[in-house]
């Protein structure tokens, strides 16, 4: 069976972020949980399973030179 597999990694200033509406923030979050809901791990239940279904969110503070926060489920 093929997939079609998605990798994202995005990073948007939290001043940027924080200036979105409500509603935009919870429309994109809501969009990443609906194609959450149609994911499955790659070879689940095997030595060589995938962890396919990953969609997390955190603070990253590298650029002030502190560990990020820890990741939240999105």
């Amino acid at each position: 069976m093929a997939y079609i597999r998605f990798r994202i990694d995005g990073a948007v200033e939290q001043s940027a972020y924080n200036a979105l509406p409500a509603a935009t923030k919870t429309a994109i979050r809501g969009r990443f949980r609906q194609l959450k809901t149609f994911c499955s791990k790659i070879n689940e239940g095997t030595p060589n399973e995938e962890d396919t279904v990953r969609f997390k969110y955190h603070i990253c503070r590298h650029d002030e030179g502190k560990s990020c926060e820890p990741e939240i489920d999105i």
